[in-house]
């Protein structure tokens, strides 16, 4: 094994032992992309929320709220 494979065996094999972050770290990049969307106009506003239900399992609520200036129900 060279060492390129060493350090990606051993960062794959690090990163699981910080499994129970994941949602936050998640949460985190999906606030950054969806405030992005905020200032451009394309959603008025979100709320997220995300949890650790177990081990590997996890649960995530993204809430849009949209203007919908044509179509739609009024």
């Amino acid at each position: 094994m060279g060492v390129k494979e060493q350090a990606a065996s051993a960062f794959i094999r690090l990163s699981f032992r910080f499994e129970r972050f994941f949602p936050q770290v998640i949460k985190l990049f999906l606030n950054r992309k969806l405030k992005e969307y905020k200032e451009r106009g394309l959603i008025s506003n979100y709320r997220i929320q995300a949890w650790r239900r177990g081990k590997y399992h996890y649960s995530f609520i993204v809430d849009l709220f949209l203007d919908i200036n044509e179509g739609g129900e009024e």
